[in-house]
């Protein structure tokens, strides 16, 4: 029997936490194994490419004076977190972090406020310094949700070789170079920006492992888009899908976008529909083919994760307090639920992350 690890994101409050499960890998069977106690607003989870450290945005009142968020980063012991330092966002809870391979800067992206903060982080992975902070501004064309600047996610290609600053409000992804010691400021890299199309809306991308392609989510849209990026100073738009079937016409946004372990699939979440939708993935071109859009047992799936192994998804239905494993079916992209219960947690379940193996 194979074991995976995970660390739920939630909106918690003191009293609840992170909680950690395991997915069995042969037959997609959930256990609770513990909550991490006392951490307020988790809501956002990443962890170290050793697995060997979780960061996450916090509400501390520690940070009042500085807008009462903050980002802090925990030594991992099994299934259970070690606190080790927290560092204020300048902003409410951050909703985006991210670190790289290395461990040498965090990035944290503040959605309400249209900022991200950087720190640099030491050998033991808690965070040093003072912050580098980037403020964006200007709006989109929705009246209530562009009407400024919203950074929803702060990631790197894998060639680490630039900054991608999602923005939701601005309809854009920002370019930026990569921090050096000793820089008080982003640079901008305008010409690799990714400008998406007016009112889309963008929330998250991945990227190809090769790092020639990127993925961006647009949630107003309730679309994907596809980036080709061999020149990264020169990208271009391949593709927008949409992630709804024709003639839907219900309440709907663009969650979660994740790349199957083998990078042949792509599957978006949809909150409102209520549902995943799978693409196919050309190897040769990067292009998207859609598979099938597979309800989810639950609402609102903001986020998803695929089990190590890549035969079972687990899923975090926020408006319905569980987590649930799905099956997922290569040659059609389809998915169904795995026999047994949902795993039914507190405080709004929204993100998920394995531990790396």
């Amino acid at each position: 029997m194979s074991e995976h690890l995970a660390f739920i994101g939630t909106y918690a409050g003191p009293s609840y936490g992170i909680p950690a499960v395991s997915v069995d890998g042969d037959s997609g069977a959930l256990r609770l194994l513990g909550i991490n106690r006392g951490i307020e607003k988790p809501s956002y989870l990443h962890l170290s490419a050793d697995g060997r450290r979780l960061y996450t945005g916090v509400r501390s009142p520690e940070f009042a004076a500085q807008g009462g968020g903050g980002v802090a980063a925990y030594a991992i012991h099994g299934s259970q977190l070690q606190f080790l330092n927290a560092r204020p966002a300048f902003a409410g809870p951050p909703c985006y972090v991210k670190t790289d391979r290395a461990g040498k800067y965090l990035y944290a992206a503040n959605y309400r406020e249209g900022s991200a903060v950087v720190y640099a982080l030491q050998a033991d992975g808690s965070l040093t310094g003072d912050a580098i902070r980037l403020q964006h501004s200007g709006r989109g064309p929705h009246p209530s949700r562009q009407e400024s600047a919203h950074i929803h996610c702060t990631e790197l290609p894998p060639a680490e070789d630039l900054l991608y600053i999602v923005d939701l409000g601005l309809d854009a992804v920002r370019a930026y170079r990569l921090p050096a010691a000793g820089d008080r400021a982003l640079t901008p890299v305008p010409e690799a920006d990714l400008v998406e199309q007016p009112g889309a809306g963008p929330r998250h991308l991945v990227f190809s492992a090769d790092g020639h392609y990127a993925y961006l989510a647009n949630e107003l849209a309730s679309s994907v888009s596809v980036w080709d990026l061999h020149q990264p100073h020169r990208p271009r738009r391949l593709q927008t899908l949409p992630l709804l079937p024709p003639g839907y016409r219900g309440e709907n946004t663009a969650a979660g976008i994740k790349l199957s372990p083998d990078g042949r699939h792509l599957c978006c979440s949809n909150r409102g529909h209520d549902s995943l939708a799978v693409f196919a993935v050309d190897p040769a071109s990067g292009g998207l083919s859609l598979q099938a859009i597979s309800p989810v047992p639950g609402r609102w799936p903001r986020d998803f994760a695929f089990v190590p192994g890549g035969r079972f998804v687990l899923v975090a239905c926020q408006y319905t307090d569980n987590l649930l494993c799905l099956r997922f079916e290569a040659q059609s992209g389809r998915l169904s639920p795995v026999e047994g219960p949902f795993l039914t947690l507190k405080d709004q379940p929204v993100c998920v992350k394995f531990r790396p193996e």
